[in-house]
């Protein structure tokens, strides 16, 4: 049977700014913008990244996650948790150093493009740079000893996969993005992009960021042939509009079973449980191996099995390995699966220039685990980022406008109940 894998890409990216300067006759200057703005519930969130990794960790035989997320998965796990995932050849670590999708301004035009994470050293050149270097930097921050490093970076590079041509990687997310903003009239909002004066295209930057994003996350699973990935739910919408297709939450296998049990009331959180310490990994690794045998004996029969009786021994089990821990147990707060199963016929033929829709045409089939607290904070930061955009645009054109004046733009309103309305 083969084995399950989930790809988990639901970690926050905080947003940068970075100005540069090329070094050319002219000092042109470049504007690179990566990540949100958020303004982070931490211990939320952490409460949120530790029940997903939990629930990978109980669902799927392998995890993966991209090399700049390990920064998030440390505080969760410590160093010895961490050392442990990887020992056990559970967790695995996709290299996404120049994989960073960013939106890059130069001579006021936008383009989206990759830069890589930044590596954190002041001096940088090509005899200290190896494969890992960002994840070094980031187990840096966290000040591990040079020993605990050395055996870390091992790990990781024994459990690395291996994306072949990187370049080759990017160009493919680079064409789908280009595919989307060819074949889909509106995205997110209506002004994803606009025609300048000058007739070059002008990206509303937050969501061409996030259209790169959803695009690599999807396609760096089906390169890896993994059918599971826990995400931004904005993703819904995309393959809505990529495919035209259905999608259900009835799709019968074990682990989506499990996912369902789970919200059931009664279940323990165990994310809760882990972070108060009243858990710990060696419990969840126990659990993982209890629970392995049932899924995976239910998940053979697929439409077969009786997800009562199911539930009934993985409720058993949790009992049997937490015992007195579970005294109070809370209901879990599961994630929401949906599952690509079809098409409504008349797929247009242009739908082969999308990597993504011609591998689903070839029956590459994903399910997403939507993350919707993710895409809420992301909506966030993008409906405050188009608020701020407006008004630097507002307070330059309409400069010096009282606000019962009347509008320039010639509605004989006053400005306030005109183009002054939503400063």
């Amino acid at each position: 049977m083969d084995e399950s894998k989930i790809l988990i890409t639901n970690y926050p990216n905080v947003y940068q700014h970075l100005t540069l300067e090329r070094i050319n006759n002219k000092q042109e200057t470049i504007e690179v913008r990566f990540g949100y703005d958020f303004k982070i519930n931490r211990s939320a969130m952490f409460l949120q990244m530790t029940r997903d990794l939990i629930t990978a960790l109980l669902s799927f035989d392998k995890i993966y996650i991209e090399g700049n997320s390990i920064w998030n998965i440390i505080p969760i796990l410590g160093c010895n948790g961490l050392k442990e995932l990887l020992r056990l050849h559970i967790l695995y670590i996709i290299p996404d150093q120049d994989l960073n999708p960013v939106v890059i301004t130069e001579n006021n035009i936008c383009k989206y493009d990759f830069f890589s994470y930044i590596l954190g050293k002041e001096e940088i050149n090509e005899s200290n740079i190896h494969r890992w270097s960002y994840v070094e930097n980031i187990l840096n921050q966290y000040k591990f000893d040079e020993q605990e490093k050395r055996i870390i970076l091992y790990l990781i590079d024994e459990n690395s996969v291996n994306l072949r041509d990187e370049k080759e990687v990017k160009r493919k997310i680079k064409e789908e993005v280009k595919w989307d903003i060819k074949n889909l009239e509106s995205i997110f909002n209506p002004n994803f992009c606009r025609i300048r004066y000058d007739g070059e295209k002008e990206y509303y930057v937050p969501d061409l960021i996030r259209l790169q994003e959803l695009n690599k996350s999807v396609i760096l699973a089906s390169m890896l042939n993994i059918d599971n990935i826990k995400m931004d739910a904005a993703i819904n919408e995309l393959m809505l509009r990529k495919t035209a297709s259905a999608f259900s939450k009835d799709i019968h296998v074990g682990t989506d079973a499990l996912i369902r049990i789970e919200q059931q009331k009664g279940f323990p959180d165990l994310g809760e449980l882990f972070v108060k310490g009243i858990i710990g990994l060696n419990d969840i690794l126990k659990l993982r191996n209890d629970f392995q045998g049932k899924i995976f004996r239910y998940w053979m029969q697929k439409s077969d099995y009786e997800e009562q009786l199911m539930q009934q021994e993985i409720m058993n089990s949790v009992q049997n390995i937490l015992g007195a821990k579970c005294i109070n147990p809370i209901r879990f707060i599961g994630t929401n699966l949906i599952g690509l199963f079809g098409f409504i016929p008349g797929i247009v033929a242009s739908a082969f220039d999308s990597f993504i829709l011609d591998k689903i045409l070839k029956g590459w089939h994903p399910n997403f685990f939507l993350d919707d607290k993710l895409k809420t904070m992301i909506d966030d930061c993008i409906i405050k980022e188009k608020r701020k955009c407006q008004k630097e645009k507002l307070d330059k054109a309409f400069k010096g406008v009282g606000r019962n004046d009347p509008c320039p733009c010639g509605s004989g309103k006053k400005y306030k109940k005109c183009h002054g309305k939503d400063v």
